[in-house]
């Protein structure tokens, strides 16, 4: 194996990494093709540091005072 060569996340060399298996020409790619679901998956499962939401937990402090009368909205 060569120092730079594609392989799958089990470690086999992936010859062809831009062709898929399909079902005919122009037909929708077939479920036995498992290199393309190998590369799909880890793209899917890839970590973009841009992408990762920065919601953060927050707690509410102190205390409600009522002002007004708020029993029309019971």
């Amino acid at each position: 194996m060569q120092p730079n060569q594609l392989t799958t996340s089990m470690g086999h060399p992936v010859d062809d990494n831009q062709s898929s298996m399909t079902a005919g020409e122009n037909g929708p790619i077939i479920i036995q093709d498992f290199r393309f679901f190998d590369k799909i998956g880890k793209f899917d499962r890839e970590r973009i540091p841009e992408r990762v939401v920065h919601a953060k937990g927050s707690g509410v402090h102190g205390y409600l005072e009522i002002t007004h009368d708020v029993t029309k909205y019971h």
